[in-house]
């Protein structure tokens, strides 16, 4: 067991303990923690075992999975999985702040799948109160000793801790399963929502299974309401966020097109070209030397 702890200017800002005691190979506590992160603060996970469930409390950042980044913020879940190249940051003007608790074992990905976190899904809404999952975190970190008590406990709590994200993900889908009980509106919002949040991974079938109808109505009161398919507006997602690493970054243009979701940098430049008319290079170049005009 190790028990970590950082104050900063008299105030706790992290505290963590991993854990090596367990009680069952099926599914065991690995660490526990809370952080109250400072403006820019970046982990990366490389190297990290099991899996990593977070509940943001306050604030914002930014989460990258395999080169590709969402943005995360108070109200969501995140996850990092083993075997992903995962970092986060937090936002540089309203950091967040989070509660965690890491977990592995032979039945860790059957629940991190239970609870929603599907391949391709690392962000998902919280649809109970956050808090509940704070307090649960902080009466692990409270009972610290290694005593068999404790670790029973522990593992109590864990479960606890991700029956409490399966009943938020169960909430989200009985909710849209009364299909059409609910003005389309409504279907529309969240399936942006969604997409917003995971452009970089996300499917559009993964969207419509996410809010619980069928694709093909989900493409139909999507155009409805938006005039443009979620395909297209998938790709219109994709497109805003590589004009900001284009403007923003000296990234290269094939770290670009992976950070938004194109495996083939070639696809990527001539969608882009498609919808801006111009290639990611000249599209930098043009919009650079127009910010340097006096």
């Amino acid at each position: 067991m190790n028990d970590e702890n950082k104050i900063i200017n008299g105030k706790p800002t992290y505290r963590a303990i991993t854990y090596q005691t367990k009680i069952t190979d099926d599914f065991s506590l690995v660490i526990c923690g809370t952080e109250t992160c400072l403006p820019d603060y970046y982990f990366n996970t490389n190297g990290r075992d099991g899996y990593h469930l977070h509940a943001v409390l306050k604030g914002r950042g930014v989460l990258s999975v395999d080169g590709r980044e969402q943005e995360v913020h108070f109200g969501h879940l995140f996850i990092t999985k083993p075997g992903e190249d995962t970092w986060y940051r937090a936002d540089s003007r309203d950091p967040w702040v989070y509660c965690w608790m890491g977990f592995d074992g032979i039945r860790a990905q059957e629940f991190a799948e239970r609870a929603g976190f599907v391949k391709g899904v690392n962000v998902l809404d919280c649809c109970v109160n956050p808090e509940r999952l704070y307090d649960l975190c902080k009466r692990v970190l409270d009972m610290p000793e290694p005593t068999t008590a404790n670790v029973v406990a522990r593992t109590g709590l864990l479960l606890e801790f991700i029956s409490l994200v399966i009943e938020s993900h169960d909430n989200l889908s009985n909710h849209f399963h009364k299909t059409r009980e609910y003005p389309t509106d409504t279907y529309v919002k969240y399936a942006a929502d969604f997409i917003r949040g995971n452009y970089a991974t996300a499917k559009i079938s993964d969207v419509a299974r996410y809010i619980g109808i069928h694709r093909s109505y989900l493409t139909s009161i999507f155009k409805e309401k938006m005039g443009i398919s979620p395909q297209e507006y998938l790709i219109q997602c994709k497109l805003q966020r590589a004009v900001n690493f284009l403007i923003e970054t000296n990234n290269p243009i094939q770290e670009i097109a992976r950070q938004v979701g194109y495996d083939n940098p070639l696809t990527f430049s001539k969608t882009f070209k498609n919808f801006y008319g111009v290639s990611p290079k000249l599209y930098r170049e043009q919009h650079r030397e127009a910010a340097q005009e006096p």
